[in-house]
């Protein structure tokens, strides 16, 4: 009798048993392909935004620095009016500490989708002889490929558009596609960045799971989330608002980006006390004698951090409403002639439009987010979810658990979002009230309005389009095999 030999898993290579797993994902009945390809999107979409709005504040920081056309023109007549593009180089700077936020948010995202599924694939892997290291290597390998040409797909989708930006007027001038073209090296920086975000993404994820066999194979419960985060989230409001509030457009370039970055971490700031605040109002919630409310709030107060994430986007997005709102929205011309007058006419929405640009790019961001943020759900609570099937639960119990458990955290998130974009909005709209620039505050309020609205619809949307995905998985009858 003759026996064989079979090479260990690693042996063969952990890239090509990395590439062979995701091969399998796509054969599977349970939604893995969905989950893969929805990861690459996200990287797409990731990609695409962030090289388009470095291009944006590159494209500012030429026409301030380098100034040409009707500004040089209006800078020759009275140079006074530098404060202008300076100006329109702060906002771009604002624009991309909003919007990076939720760029980050959904490739943090895209690298833990199916966590529920890696986890026991992992197990399996452990078991069969694999150590901790090459399992956390193989990983990244997926992550890394998933990134990889989510980066390519996103930068082919920013230099087919980037074009299209020419119809567009900015101070007085038409935006031209060579300002809207990065040099090769910050492109490649942007995409490289975007492959590092999703690795140490998928390495922060892997950090609870890397132990033994069965310490993989085990769900264990998630620590509560702990007070430390209130009082974090009070210390980074004192020290970041100090700073903020001194906001000087005059200073010097070095200062403006330290207070920008001041102000991304007091956005993100948002990201720290909501897992807390939404666990502890989940606690009471639990106590309600109403099954639907119990099995959303139980849910919520077990993965906080989770649930606040998919609602993370949108309560960036609320916070830029809040932001605009009281924002100057239109410059005034009135005091202005010659070249001065042709530009401040020309400029008079520009705000308007820039804002429209960022919400449009925030909207997108958080689209994605929440859909692949609620297809993941739905996927890692199959099993519960048949299980509650066959304990003869209704049909729609499930469903209306999870409409609970998303539009719960919603209605925190656009509280939280609107007052904190209006307070980190006050030092700007100081500032632009001393430079003559008219405020319209109802404008502001229509498009935080439009804001919160598109939010709602973009939840609900995201929501109804996971119930088929939802039907389909209570129809398996069947465990594939890992």
């Amino acid at each position: 009798m003759s026996t064989t030999l079979v090479a260990p898993p690693r042996a063969q290579g952990l890239g090509s048993l990395a590439l062979q797993l995701t091969r399998a994902r796509f054969s599977s009945k349970e939604g893995e392909s969905l989950l893969w390809v929805s990861a690459v999107g996200a990287y797409s979409i990731v990609t695409a935004t962030a090289l388009t709005v470095t291009a944006g504040t590159v494209m500012f920081w030429n026409r301030w620095k380098h100034p040409h056309g009707l500004i040089a023109e209006v800078l020759a007549a009275d140079s006074t009016f530098d404060a202008l593009p300076m100006f329109y180089f702060i906002l771009a700077l604002i624009a991309c500490a909003l919007v990076v936020p939720s760029a980050i948010s959904l490739a943090s995202g895209a690298a833990v989708l199916g966590a529920r599924g890696r986890e026991r694939r992992l197990a399996t892997l452990r078991l069969l002889g694999l150590s901790s290291s090459d399992v956390t290597n193989m990983t990244l390998v997926d992550t890394m490929i998933q990134a990889s040409i989510g980066a390519l797909i996103g930068a082919v989708i920013y230099w087919c558009t980037h074009g299209l930006w020419v119809n567009l007027e900015m101070l007085g001038m038409a935006i031209t596609a060579d300002e809207m073209t990065l040099s090769w090296w910050m492109a490649l920086l942007v995409c490289a960045a975007v492959v590092l975000l999703g690795l140490f993404s998928s390495w922060r994820g892997l950090r609870q799971v890397r132990i033994s066999p069965l310490g993989v194979a085990r769900l264990s419960s998630r620590p509560a989330i702990s007070w430390w985060r209130m009082v974090a989230f009070a210390a980074i409001l004192v020290f970041g608002g100090i700073i903020w509030s001194s906001f000087d457009p005059k200073a010097g370039t070095g200062q403006l980006l330290i207070t920008i970055a001041v102000l991304m971490v007091l956005v993100q700031s948002l990201n720290i006390v909501g897992p807390l605040i939404l666990q502890q109002i989940s606690k009471l919630f639990a106590a309600l004698p109403t099954p639907t409310l119990i099995w959303a709030a139980r849910r919520i107060e077990t993965s906080p951090k989770a649930t606040w994430q998919r609602v993370s986007g949108l309560s960036l997005l609320s916070l830029i409403g809040g932001f605009v709102a009281i924002m100057p929205i239109a410059i005034d011309s009135s005091s202005a002639t010659g070249p001065a007058a042709t530009l401040t006419e020309a400029a008079r929405w520009d705000f308007s439009k820039g804002t429209v640009i960022v919400l449009a790019f925030g909207l997108l961001l958080t689209a994605v987010s929440v859909f692949v943020s609620q297809a993941s759900g739905v996927l890692e609570r199959a099993e519960q979810s048949r299980s509650m099937h066959k304990m003869g639960a209704p049909d729609g119990f499930s469903m209306k658990v999870m409409w609970v458990e998303t539009l719960g955290p919603f209605a925190l998130a656009i509280i939280l979002g609107p007052l904190m974009g209006m307070g980190l909005a006050y030092p700007m709209y100081q500032f632009a009230a001393s430079r003559g620039y008219a405020p319209e505050a109802s404008t502001g309020v229509l498009i935080m309005a439009a804001v919160l609205v598109s939010g709602l619809v973009l939840t609900v949307a995201a929501l109804a389009f996971c119930h088929p995905l939802h039907h389909r998985i209570l129809t398996i009858q069947e465990r594939v095999n890992d």
